[in-house]
């Protein structure tokens, strides 16, 4: 090979060479990319670690929570199961109490007729005692005018 074709490849190479540096500097991958990516995925890990504690702590996690829920709505479902019937029977209650206080409200006046029933009968058995009475004593009257 003579000097001439060795400068030629020379050359070529250097142009080559120039290309490759050129994209080795452009790349964001190779300047500074990877390490963002790093840092990325990092921070992507201490997102999914967080949801995961936030998800099955024991005590606050989301799983703990919704049995929590579970089991108190299970709990209140018990309360209402239980307390229904009273219910019903509260709402007979008060029915048959409306109806109570009416009855009793009739039996008051009914227990007023028969007081003021009562009080015109002893009147009036006064009277009547008291007209027999003077009856009978008009009847001796006459009677001892008869005989004597």
């Amino acid at each position: 090979m003579d000097a001439n074709e060795y400068n030629h490849i020379l050359q070529e190479l250097m142009i080559k060479l120039s290309v490759v540096e050129s994209k080795i500097t452009g790349a964001k991958a190779l300047n500074g990319g990877f390490d963002q990516l790093i840092d990325d995925v990092a921070e992507i890990g201490t997102d999914v670690r967080s949801i995961k504690k936030a998800m099955y702590e024991p005590d606050s996690g989301m799983f703990s929570r919704i049995k929590d829920l579970e089991t108190e709505s299970i709990r209140r479902l018990e309360f209402i199961v239980e307390t229904k019937p009273m219910i019903a029977e509260h709402q007979a209650l008060l029915l048959w109490k409306v109806r109570a206080e009416k009855s009793l409200d009739s039996i008051e006046l009914l227990t007023e007729e028969v007081r003021d029933l009562v009080s015109w009968k002893s009147a009036a058995s006064k009277f009547i005692w008291a007209l027999v009475m003077l009856t009978t004593a008009s009847w001796f009257k006459a009677f001892m005018d008869m005989t004597g």
